[in-house]
């Protein structure tokens, strides 16, 4: 399913490639096929192609734990490593992937580039998917998985899954039925990303498994006494279905040793999985209903509590403008990281923001950056040559000057082994950032953490 996607964008942007309109074959060279496409064609191709690349490596290394499952050779140390390859080899490409494209968003493009970039965004938001079930079993599987709890609508979470899993649908012309069943307004106490997460994985689920018919998705949220809410979510469609002997292992983080069905689908079987502990987490109930060949249903019911109602909050004028993002207008900045796309992607944002910003591409460079400037914030990549991102810190923190010391320091890391910041804060760093990350998610860390400017400084930036 994610490898059509990709694939089916390739023969509307070939057209846009220089062989077509090269005068001759002399003529191709990268000034020229800037020139003849345009640079947003030509980001846009490569992008494509990344994430065609992306998909194929992903492919591999789901082929790789299903031959471990059926040879039964696999330890389940082995097995982790897999999910840990997985989950850090493609968080750093799929972070240009996201940014760029993100980045190419705000650029004048015609209809028919704002559709490609579109389904580029797309593919890229599977491959997020994919990684993020991927990072949250390798923690359950440690127990270092919690719950948040924050305000959240029920119903916006549909409907996010709705637009983010409608095109799938519609490129497998498949009847796409949602129904939600309550309060629109309703907001809930409790971990909404998660219930994201569930209602994305079983739906994704029953879409991957049906060549033809339907997918019914239907959200009941009922008000009980106590100030109990409790959600139901009922995922059907008119797929495969779940063969009686497969049925006990469908749940299994790695479905070991489950006998094969002949012309089906198979995934790697972290969706279900990650469904299965999400859902237990919650102290909720997850149910299963299957006739093979004609299709499945999956049910879960998890209880939250209502949201209080939220307090009118007033605000003076510079935060205002903080909140919508006016303070990094004429803040200096130093950004060091050993990837060049990653660089420039920073570059592309920072002057976005009309930041000043200094670059280095490896510790010692950006060690020797920060003794001879002042900065408001230092973005310090863990990986680099010559001098980790952790050494840096440590160096910075230790500096004889006390109030340059304090500078605010962030790492940006593709690491999903620390759920929690615990090491970082006793590295030096206030605070840290997973790859991928899109552009509001950076903006958020660094505002938390910028000391205020002099009261002599104009702020009148537009984020």
């Amino acid at each position: 399913m994610y490898l059509s996607v990709a694939f089916g964008l390739i023969p509307n942007i070939l057209p846009l490639f220089v062989i077509v309109n090269a005068p001759s074959v002399n003529d191709i060279s990268v000034p020229a096929v800037i020139a003849i496409i345009g640079p947003s064609s030509l980001l846009l191709l490569l992008l494509v192609v990344t994430v065609v690349v992306l998909l194929f490596y992903i492919r591999y290394l789901r082929k790789e734990i299903l031959y471990i499952n059926r040879t039964g050779n696999g330890t389940p140390n082995a097995r982790l490593d897999i999910v840990n390859n997985i989950s850090q080899e493609v968080r750093a490409p799929l972070n240009v992937i996201i940014g760029f494209s993100e980045q190419l968003s705000y650029t004048a493009l015609d209809p028919h580039q704002r559709e490609l970039l579109n389904a580029v965004e797309n593919a890229a938001g599977m491959l997020m998917q994919i990684q993020q079930n991927i990072q949250e079993l390798d923690w359950l599987q440690k127990g270092e998985l919690r719950l948040d709890n924050y305000s959240f609508s029920p119903y916006k979470i549909l409907n996010t899954v709705t637009d983010r899993l409608s095109p799938l649908t519609h490129s497998k012309h498949l009847a796409f039925d949602v129904v939600y069943d309550g309060e629109q307004l309703l907001e809930v106490s409790g971990d909404g990303e998660r219930l994201y997460r569930i209602l994305t994985c079983l739906t994704e689920n029953a879409i991957r498994y049906t060549d033809t018919g339907s997918v019914h998705c239907h959200m009941r949220v009922d008000k009980r006494p106590a100030g109990e809410v409790r959600v139901d979510v009922q995922v059907t469609d008119t797929g495969q279905g779940i063969a009686p002997e497969r049925l006990p292992f469908i749940f299994n983080q790695y479905m070991h040793n489950t006998p094969p069905i002949a012309g089906a689908v198979h995934g790697a079987g972290f969706g279900l999985a990650l469904v299965r502990a999400l859902v237990d987490l919650h102290n909720g109930q997850l149910t299963v209903e299957t006739s093979p060949g004609k299709g499945s249903c999956f049910c879960c019911s998890i209880s939250y509590k209502v949201a209080p109602v939220p307090q009118t909050i007033i605000v003076t004028q510079q935060e205002a403008e903080q909140m919508t993002g006016h303070c990094m207008n004429g803040r200096y900045a130093l950004v060091a990281d050993d990837q060049e796309m990653n660089l420039a992607l920073m570059e592309k944002i920072l002057t976005r923001w009309h930041c000043r910003f200094d670059k280095a591409s490896d510790g010692v460079a950006a060690y020797e950056l920060f003794i001879n400037n002042n900065y408001d914030i230092v973005l310090l990549d863990l990986q680099m040559p010559r001098m980790t991102g952790m050494e840096v810190v440590k160096k910075i923190r230790g500096d004889k000057d006390l109030l340059k010391a304090q500078v605010p320091v962030l790492a940006l890391t593709a690491d999903t082994s620390m759920p929690g910041n615990q090491e970082f804060m006793e590295a030096g760093f206030n605070d840290y950032l997973l790859k991928p990350f899109r552009e509001k998610d950076i903006y958020n860390v660094i505002v938390r953490h910028l000391r205020p400017l002099p009261s002599n400084n104009t702020i009148d930036a537009k984020y």
